[in-house]
């Protein structure tokens, strides 16, 4: 390999670098740019407002009165005069700072337009160093295995990132079906003890019935969830139903056994949904650890095979 400077890969790859470190810099200049102009009209506002009040110490007002009266007015108008001298050099400072961020700005994009062909010519030299390699009998063996690893990890990554997907979905109906379940059961104590009557028992049933629809979602996103953790070799057994037998009974009864018996239901099915969704969740956590994992291993292999095409030397 020629000599690390000289090398028009590694040169194409130094001016790569250049133009994505300008490019990070130019986003990061760009929000202080907006920040400092944001900071601009917040001092302008407290510089007006400090104007208004040293005017309004000047004009003979029954405020000033009072001050005169009191021997105070000097005082409070040196005061108001010194805050409106600190508004003013604050604001200097914050647009001063802000032609100073400007000009950086400027500066990175000089370097843009200088290096912006970079990354495209060193994916070119690289895809022909790459071509270079495919052709020897003793090299291509090496770029294949580590192009089926990456095929591999990539997969596992896919499934991982999917099954992750289905179960946060899971959670959420899960979450709002507790949600509305924990308002029905509220609204069931007030009806058991004697306090809501018809309007109390129609708020409980439609809390239910929501719940139930979120369950009936959910029941429907694990069958999908269920398919997502095969691919990745695991299972979950989850099932939830509120029945609809008591329902009428709650309406036509007046009585506290019944009321008793609708609330225990409602409490069941709290703690059906509440142990789906630590069940849920537990997996839904291992998940998305797993898929990062599987994720950095996946930027270790492909920085590997980058790596190994740079630094091969084609003979």
């Amino acid at each position: 390999m020629t000599e690390t400077g000289h090398d028009p890969l590694e040169a194409a790859k130094e001016r790569m670098y250049r133009y994505q470190r300008a490019h990070r810099r130019r986003e990061e200049l760009q929000q202080r740019v907006n920040d400092h102009e944001r900071r601009i009209v917040k001092l302008e506002l407290e510089l007006e407002a400090e104007q208004a009040d040293v005017e309004r110490l000047t004009k003979l007002t029954l405020a000033n009165l009072f001050h005169t009266i009191l021997r105070s007015k000097e005082e409070q108008l040196q005061l108001e005069r010194q805050q409106v001298l600190n508004a003013v050099l604050a604001l200097q400072t914050a647009r001063q700072a802000l032609e100073d961020t400007k000009a950086d700005l400027h500066q990175v994009g000089d370097d843009l337009a200088l290096y912006q062909h970079a990354e495209a010519e060193y994916n070119d030299l690289m895809a022909q160093k790459e071509a270079a390699l495919r052709s020897k009998a003793a090299l291509s063996p090496v770029l294949r295995e580590m192009e089926e690893q990456i095929a591999e990890q990539s997969l596992l990554v896919k499934e991982l990132s999917e099954a992750w997907r289905a179960g946060k979905g899971v959670m959420s109906s899960l979450e709002a079906a507790s949600e509305k379940l924990e308002k029905a059961e509220s609204w069931g104590k007030w009806d058991t003890w004697g306090g809501g009557g018809m309007i109390s028992t129609h708020k409980k049933h439609s809390y239910v019935d929501e719940a139930k629809t979120f369950i009936q979602n959910a029941n429907h996103q694990l069958r999908n969830f269920r398919e997502e953790l095969k691919d990745v070799q695991r299972s979950i057994d989850i099932q939830i139903d509120i029945s609809d037998t008591l329902k009428m009974a709650d309406y036509w009864f007046d009585g506290l056994i019944t009321d008793w018996i609708v609330q225990g239901r409602i409490q069941s099915s709290q703690e059906q949904t509440l142990r789906a969704l630590h069940q849920v969740r537990t997996v839904v956590r291992q998940l998305q650890s797993e898929h990062a994992a599987a994720d950095s291993t996946l930027a270790g292999l492909r920085a590997k095979r980058t790596a190994w095409i740079e630094e091969t030397q084609v003979e």
